[in-house]
C-alpha cells in the first residue's frame, strides 16, 4: 500500500501535537487545592492555592564552596520529565559550561494543600557545598497571603537549650528566622503557609523569611547549611562533598488553619522516620533533680519511691499499674552498690527506676582521664569535638563537647547502656544531647556534618537498648536536645522548668508552638519535673531560694503538665510534710490523672503570644467535646478569659455545659465562654453539648 505524501504529513502534524501535549502536560501538578506551574523557558515554578494565595516565582540554589552561587534559573537549558505517577515530576537544569545540573524532584500528595521537594546538584567531578537550597524566591519573588495584615513567623528554636523561647528574638545576621520549620500566618483567620525539612539525616535546615509587609513575604528561603548563635556552633556547617549532593527534603503547605499545617507537617516527618514504638503507656513518677538536685542519695530516693507507693498509686498516681522513680544528676556521686540495688527493691513493689546520663558531654577538665569502657584505649581528650584548627570546641553549659563518631565515645555509650541494663534500668533521661549535634571536624572522615555525627550516636543508643537486643521495653527519654533528628520515646519540649507561674509560661510557650511533635516525631512531648511545693530553681533569681509555691501556683504547674503529652513525673522533696500534703491534694484527681494518661497534647487556640504561652489551649474527642485549659500567668493580678465558642470549633447558638475538672462544679456556657481566673490560676474544663 502506497502512502501519500499529505497521509505522511498528517501523521508527522499528529504526532508532533501528541508529543507538545504530552509535554505541556508535564509542566504542572495540581489537584482542588493547589497548582504547581513551571515554566520551561525560565525554569521558575509558582504555586497557587484555590483562595488566591501565592508563592513565586521560586528556583533551587546551591552556593559551591569555589564561590559560585548557581541558581537553577542562571541555567539555559530547563527539561521537564514526567514522573513515575503523575503527582510527581522532575526539573533538569543544565547546559552552562563550567556549572553543574541541578535537579528539582517535586511530588503532589493526592488532595493535599501541600508538595514536597528537593534539589540535587549532578557533576562529573566532586563538588562541594555548606548551603543548599530547595526553594528560594527569584527576583520579584514573593510569597502572597490571600488574607490578612502583615503576617506571623514563628521562630523555632533549633534545641531547648538555655531558655530558649519560641519566637525568641534573633540577630538577622547570626541565625535565620527559624530552623527546620515554621509558619507564616494570619492569626485572625489562622491561615497560612508552613515550610519545613522532612529529611534530617545530613542537613540542618534554616528558613528566611523576611521583608514583610501586608499579606507579603518578599524574602523566603529554606535551605540546608544553617548555624548560628542559637545553634551554638563556633565553625560552619560542615561541608557536604560529592558528585551528587541532595538538599533536604521540604513540605510547602498552605492550610486554611496553621495549626492543622503544623501537625500535617509532623507526619510527614513519621513518615519517613516513625517515632520510637512504646507501649506501655505514658510514665507516671519522680525525678530527683528539683527535689534534691545534686544532693540526692539512696535514703531520699528509697523513700520517696516509698511515698509514691503508699500514698499516691493506690489514689491513681500510676499507669500501667506501676511509677517511674528516676535518678537525675548526682548519682554518680553516689556508692555503686546502692546504684545497682535500687533498681531490684523498686521491682519488688511494682515500680520501674530510671537512671540518667549525658553521652556527649564530659564534665571535668582532666581530660588525661582513661575513658571507660575502652580497655585503656583513649583518653577524654581524645574524645574531644575539636574545630578546624584541631582545637578543642568551647565548653556547652559547662562540659566539653565529645565527638559521636569516634570509637572511643562509641564505646562509652556501649559500656554505660550495657551497664544500666544489666543493673535492671527501665528508662534513662539523656541529658545535653546537643553537644553530639555541633559542627567540627569529626574523627570519621565519612561524617562530615554535626546532625549527622548526632545520628550516628544516637542510633547507637537505640542500638544498645532496643528490645529486640536487650528482652525487653527501655523508656528513653530526652531532655536537652535538638528537636530534629528525633530519638528517643519523648523530647523534653524545653529548657528546665521548676514551679512558679513564670514557669508555667515558659513551658507552655513552648506547648503553644511545639504541641504538634507529640505522637508524630516522639511518642511524647516531655514537660520537665513537675514541681508542687517549693520553689528550688537554681538558675534564676525571679524567687527566693525554697519560697513556697502557691497552690494556685502548683496546680496551674501540674495543668500545664497534664496538657503537653506528656510525661507525669513530680520532682519534690517527698520526705517533706508540705510536699507530700501538696502531693496528696494535686496528684490523685482522676478526672486530671486521665487527661495526662492519654498522652494527647492540647493545642492552641491563639497563636499570638509571641514568647509568651496562650492562655487558653483546647483538645478536641471524637464524641464532639472539647477539653480546655486556661491559664493566668499574672502572679499577682487576676484575669477574666472571654473566648467565642466559635473559636473553640464550637457552634455558637448552641448551649454547652462546662464541667471543672478539679472542682467538678457545672455551668452553662452559650455564644461566649467565660473564664475568671484569680492570680496564678488556671482551669481544666470538659464542655459537652447540652
Amino acid at each position: 500500500m502506497t502512502i501519500s505524501f499529505a497521509q505522511r504529513s498528517l501523521s508527522l502534524l499528529l504526532c508532533l501535537a501528541a508529543i507538545t501535549s504530552a509535554y505541556a502536560a508535564t509542566n504542572s501538578l495540581k489537584n482542588t487545592q493547589v497548582a504547581l506551574q513551571c515554566d520551561h523557558n525560565s525554569g521558575a515554578c509558582t504555586l497557587r492555592w484555590a483562595d488566591g494565595t501565592q508563592l513565586g516565582p521560586f528556583a533551587a540554589a546551591v552556593d559551591l564552596d569555589n564561590g559560585k552561587r548557581w541558581l537553577t534559573t542562571d541555567l539555559p537549558k530547563h527539561l521537564i520529565v514526567p514522573g513515575k505517577t503523575p503527582s510527581e515530576l522532575t526539573i533538569r537544569h543544565f547546559g552552562l559550561p563550567g556549572a553543574p545540573e541541578m535537579r528539582q524532584h517535586i511530588s503532589l500528595p493526592a488532595r493535599q494543600g501541600y508538595l514536597l521537594m528537593d534539589v540535587q546538584i549532578i557533576s562529573d567531578h566532586p563538588v562541594s557545598t555548606r548551603h543548599i537550597s530547595p526553594l528560594v524566591l527569584t527576583e520579584g519573588g514573593t510569597a502572597h497571603l490571600a488574607t490578612g495584615a502583615k503576617p506571623s513567623v514563628i521562630f523555632v528554636p533549633f534545641d531547648n537549650d538555655m531558655w530558649v523561647h519560641y519566637n525568641e528574638p534573633i540577630d538577622p545576621a547570626k541565625d535565620p528566622d527559624s530552623y527546620e520549620v515554621t509558619a507564616i500566618y494570619d492569626n485572625a483567620s489562622r491561615k497560612g503557609l508552613v515550610l519545613g525539612s522532612v529529611t534530617h539525616d545530613l542537613w540542618r535546615t534554616g528558613i528566611l523569611a523576611r521583608k514583610l509587609s501586608d499579606k507579603r513575604v518578599d524574602e523566603l528561603e529554606v535551605y540546608g547549611g544553617a548555624t548560628g548563635h542559637w545553634t551554638h556552633d563556633v565553625e560552619p556547617h560542615g561541608l557536604v562533598s560529592g558528585t551528587t549532593i541532595t538538599s533536604p527534603r521540604i513540605l510547602v503547605g498552605y492550610f486554611a488553619d496553621w495549626r492543622n499545617g503544623m501537625e500535617t507537617y509532623g507526619r510527614e516527618n513519621a513518615r519517613v522516620k516513625p517515632p520510637l514504638p512504646w507501649n506501655d503507656g505514658v510514665p507516671f513518677g519522680w525525678n530527683s533533680w528539683a527535689a534534691y538536685l545534686q544532693k540526692i542519695d539512696l535514703p531520699k530516693y528509697n523513700a520517696v519511691a516509698d511515698f509514691i507507693h503508699t500514698e499516691l498509686e493506690p489514689k491513681g498516681f500510676q499507669n500501667h499499674h506501676t511509677a517511674y522513680i528516676n535518678w537525675d544528676g548526682g548519682w554518680t556521686e553516689l556508692p555503686e552498690a546502692g546504684i545497682i540495688a535500687a533498681p531490684r527493691r523498686l521491682h519488688a513493689q511494682g515500680q520501674k527506676a530510671g537512671i540518667y546520663y549525658t553521652p556527649f558531654s564530659y564534665w571535668s577538665d582532666d581530660l588525661s582521664k582513661v575513658v571507660e569502657g575502652t580497655d585503656g584505649k583513649y583518653t577524654y581528650s581524645d574524645l574531644l569535638l575539636r574545630d578546624s584548627h584541631g582545637q578543642p570546641l568551647p565548653k556547652i553549659d559547662g562540659a566539653h563537647p565529645l565527638d559521636p563518631t569516634h570509637p572511643g565515645t562509641l564505646a562509652r555509650i556501649d559500656w554505660e547502656m550495657a551497664r544500666f541494663v544489666a543493673w535492671g534500668y527501665d528508662s534513662v533521661k539523656l541529658d545535653f544531647l546537643n553537644s553530639g549535634s555541633l559542627e567540627g571536624v569529626h574523627h570519621d572522615p565519612s561524617i562530615t556534618t554535626g546532625v549527622a555525627a548526632y545520628n550516628l550516636g544516637m542510633q547507637r543508643i537505640e542500638h544498645d537498648l532496643a528490645p529486640k537486643k536487650i528482652g525487653r521495653p527501655f523508656f528513653i527519654s530526652l531532655s536537652i536536645a535538638p528537636l530534629f533528628p528525633a530519638y528517643g520515646h519523648s523530647r523534653r519540649i524545653s529548657c528546665d522548668a521548676f514551679g512558679r507561674i513564670e514557669d508555667s509560661d515558659y513551658l507552655l510557650n513552648a506547648v503553644t508552638f511545639g504541641w504538634w511533635a507529640n505522637g508524630t516525631l516522639y511518642q511524647f512531648n516531655d514537660p520537665d519535673h513537675t514541681v508542687i511545693s517549693k520553689d528550688t530553681d537554681p538558675y534564676h533569681p525571679q524567687s527566693k531560694p525554697d519560697s513556697v509555691q502557691t497552690l494556685d501556683e502548683a496546680r496551674s504547674r501540674v495543668n500545664a503538665s497534664v496538657i503537653a503529652g506528656t510525661l507525669l513525673l513530680d520532682s519534690d522533696d517527698l520526705m517533706d510534710a508540705r510536699a507530700q500534703s501538696r502531693a496528696r491534694e494535686l496528684l490523685t484527681n482522676t478526672a486530671v490523672l486521665n487527661l495526662a494518661r492519654a498522652g494527647r497534647s492540647f493545642r492552641p487556640v491563639e497563636g499570638n503570644s509571641g514568647t509568651h504561652a496562650a492562655p487558653i489551649f483546647l483538645r478536641e474527642d471524637k464524641d464532639g467535646s472539647i477539653y480546655i485549659a486556661a491559664f493566668n500567668y499574672s502572679e499577682d493580678q487576676a484575669s477574666t478569659l472571654e473566648v467565642d465558642l466559635s473559636r473553640l470549633g464550637l457552634q455558637p447558638t448552641r448551649t454547652y455545659s462546662a464541667t471543672d475538672l478539679w472542682t467538678g462544679k457545672e455551668y452553662d456556657a452559650a455564644g461566649v465562654l467565660v473564664i475568671p481566673l484569680g492570680p496564678a490560676q488556671s482551669q481544666l474544663l470538659h464542655l459537652t453539648a447540652k
